[in-house]
């Protein structure tokens, strides 16, 4: 072949860069905050009253490709950069003031894994995508953005959230061989690449709940429950423990994501000598139950799943849940000290002071995370899997001071111990209840 026949090898795919800001004494992020609205200012801030909701606007984007490097400890490198392992984070549901308290943590969570020398082979990248869907959009979006998330790359992926997204990519996530770590609770999202670093446990939920009214010494009581994938679910194990506690479920209601009709079905329940009432499903129902319960004049013992955790989300959605008993993942205050601690470090790092429950379930699964890649012989998905089924008693920083994240090759539900707790909503205040400990009724028994 003559000189200019000969075809050269050129490379398929961009060599690493390095950004230069690497420190020898600290991890550091090519970002000083994970959102538009912190990063950029001209949003408008959070009109946050309370400490427990969201710590920012209604509206914000995340930054793309935030890249998180270790510190040096002063070693010379012999000079290619490495490049980051890439963790994907599926955003699935409106977060509004809440999107900068998930990514925001999640920088938090690696620089501090980073810091500890839990992993410092290469920079690590959070990739986003924004595939917002069920149950106010198609569930397909949630299948492509995880997809997309697998195709930059990513060894592992954050979420999705909600219950629906979770059971709609669990087959295309065991397909496809990346974990995903979900906030969803769920007990059919179970299977080898699905984990979870819950935001709940739906039928542990339903038992609280009923156990928490016969407790209060109610006897008859009102059910409502939320059509979806996990509506029948909070339905069928309320009733079932109800039943068991000698309650009476007078009426029972199912409702769509934007029920009609919602006053009568409590004025009903109220005319038929209801003393106590539970709501099991998304969340998006309860934004309009103050109105109701305002319009006739009712004000009844109430318990709801983790759904309460929606004070967060908006303004607005707290304003609904007045009056609210619900089950929390924020333990007594001042109790748990990871999460007192990472408060203190969070207002440090970022300038701005937040505290709510998703502050310590993103640090949790970000944490989950980084510790399953370095625990993975290479950053490769299935080392990656394996690496987070290795994770043992890893502090924890939601729940009560006992509360700790543990997986393993048939165990991928990540929150041990008191990770669920019971919290009040009333006069904009939200109150610690207790943590659930449910005890025989022989310990009560005479004799």
């Amino acid at each position: 072949m003559s000189n200019d026949e000969i075809e050269y090898a050129q490379r398929m795919f961009p060599a690493p860069v390095d950004l230069g800001i690497a420190q020898e004494d600290r991890a550091v992020t090519n970002v000083a905050h994970g959102t538009r609205a912190h990063l950029e200012g001209g949003s408008g801030e959070a009109d946050t009253q309370y400490w427990w909701q969201g710590g920012g606007p209604a509206v914000d984007d995340a930054v793309q490709n935030i890249t998180i490097y270790p510190p040096t400890r002063g070693l010379q490198t012999q000079g290619d950069p490495f490049e980051p392992v890439k963790i994907g984070i599926l955003i699935d549901m409106d977060l509004n003031q809440l999107l900068a308290d998930w990514i925001d943590p999640t920088i938090l969570a690696i620089e501090d894994a980073l810091n500890e020398g839990v992993w410092a082979r290469s920079p690590v990248q959070l990739v986003i995508a924004d595939a917002r869907g069920l149950p106010r959009e198609n569930y397909r979006k949630v299948i492509d953005g995880y997809t997309w998330l697998v195709e930059q790359g990513c060894v592992v992926v954050l979420g999705p959230m909600i219950s629906d997204n979770c059971l709609v990519v669990q087959d295309t996530a065991n397909e496809l061989g990346v974990a995903c770590i979900g906030w969803t609770g769920a007990h059919k999202y179970a299977s080898e690449y699905n984990f979870t670093v819950a935001n709940g446990d739906i039928p542990t939920e339903g038992v609280m709940c009923a156990q928490w009214l016969a407790a209060q010494g109610h006897e008859k009581v009102g059910l409502f429950w939320e059509a979806g994938s996990s509506g029948k679910d909070y339905a069928d194990y309320f009733r079932d423990e109800a039943l068991r506690q000698g309650m009476s479920v007078v009426r029972e209601v199912k409702l769509e994501p934007n029920p009609v009709g919602l006053a009568d079905d409590l004025a009903m329940m109220r005319d038929l000598g209801v003393e106590g009432i539970y709501y099991g499903g998304y969340g998006y129902a309860t934004f309009h139950f103050a109105e109701a319960f305002k319009a006739i004049d009712w004000d009844p013992p109430r318990v709801m799943g983790t759904a309460f955790m929606f004070y967060s989300n908006s303004n607005k959605w707290a304003e609904g849940l007045e009056g609210w008993h619900g089950v929390d993942q924020l333990g007594e205050d001042g109790a748990n000290p990871n999460y007192n601690a990472l408060i203190e470090r969070f207002q440090k790092r970022f300038g701005r002071k937040t505290g709510n429950v998703v502050i310590a379930l993103a640090y949790d699964t970000a944490r989950a995370a980084i510790h399953g890649i370095a625990n993975a012989a290479i950053p490769h998905p299935r080392w990656v899997k394996e690496g987070l089924e290795k994770i043992r008693w890893m502090p924890a920083t939601n729940g009560g001071p006992g509360c700790y994240v543990q997986f393993g090759p048939y165990d991928h539900k990540g929150y041990k111990g008191d990770f669920l707790t019971i919290r009040e909503l009333r006069g904009g205040e939200l109150r610690f209840d207790g943590y659930h400990r449910p005890e025989w009724p022989s310990n009560n028994a005479a004799g």
